[in-house]
């Protein structure tokens, strides 16, 4: 019985080896990004846009914070009655409460910039008409606006200049620049990569000077971690699954779009704006996650 086990197991063993030696072909050369505007328009986009929320949230809580604040240390009455509609039982009419601040105020001027710029430019891709009964309609893609104003002197400084004041990221600013010149121009076959590259190194550069921690199985030899760990730290999950889809391989079979680009099997990418323009936007986005966590 034993002998009939041993035979089997050394002739399936010869048989793989054979299975081995067995040389085969490429079965294509270029591959195509599947479903890529897809990806553009429906994930990457909104996610990036996805900071404006944090930014909201985050400058509420400091609003609400510095109210507290205010009305426990400065306010008479340890209460404020201009918050519940009372404002003739105000003792101090003239606090800064009455005076009606709103939540932007508390943003820093770095992340009120960055809200800014985003704001703006979804808003100018809208059609608002001047009837309230009318319907606030598309007319064009945020991207294009933003690519618009990518090619503006007010941007370009604006981003620069937040480059400079982020630490973190200040070490990446020449590259930076040289990116943006490249997009600029219409070279969206060397931008692309470009700011593929960058983005993964500035998800190490946070991994780093934030001290995120990790599993072993988050990481490559104990030495650094995987993308998909290091995205999934920033607690976002719309931002998550998109910036995952597109770095990270999916199943077995469906190779992700960042391996396409990178190890030049894809070259259908750069015949217009589209993809270099969200990758700036997810770039913005990581640009103020830093300045909010600094």
């Amino acid at each position: 019985m034993r002998a009939r086990i041993l035979d089997k197991v050394l002739k399936t063993m010869k048989r793989k080896g054979r299975n081995s030696t067995e040389e085969k072909h490429e079965e294509c050369s270029v591959i195509s990004i599947k479903d890529l505007e897809d990806k553009i328009e429906k994930e990457l986009l909104p996610a990036a846009f996805g900071i404006c929320n944090r930014i909201e949230k985050a400058g509420k809580e400091e609003f609400q914070s510095q109210l507290k604040q205010f009305i426990s240390k400065d306010c008479p009455l340890q209460k404020c009655v201009i918050l519940k509609g009372n404002t003739g039982k105000c003792p101090n009419p003239l606090c800064w409460i009455a005076e009606g601040p709103t939540w932007p105020e508390f943003l820093t001027p770095e992340i009120g910039a960055v809200y800014s710029l985003l704001m703006d430019t979804y808003v100018e891709a809208l059609n608002a008409p001047e009837d309230p009964d009318e319907k606030v309609t598309v007319k064009e893609s945020p991207l294009n606006v933003m690519e618009r104003k990518l090619k503006t002197e007010e941007t370009r400084s604006l981003l620069f200049g937040l480059f400079e004041k982020t630490q973190v990221l200040k070490p990446r600013l020449s590259m930076i620049k040289d990116i943006i010149y490249a997009h600029n121009g219409g070279k969206y076959t060397l931008s692309v990569p470009c700011l593929i590259i960058q983005i993964e190194g500035i998800l190490h550069d946070m991994s780093y000077n934030f001290k995120w921690k990790f599993k072993e199985e988050e990481m490559y030899r104990g030495e650094s971690a995987k993308v998909w760990a290091m995205i999934q730290k920033l607690n976002d999950k719309p931002f998550q699954n998109a910036l995952t889809n597109f770095y990270t391989r999916k199943g077995s079979f469906e190779e992700s779009p960042r391996n396409l680009i990178i190890h030049g099997r894809s070259i259908n990418y750069a015949e217009h704006h589209r993809l270099s323009t969200v990758l700036f936007l997810v770039l913005v986005y990581l640009l103020a996650f830093s300045l909010m966590n600094t």
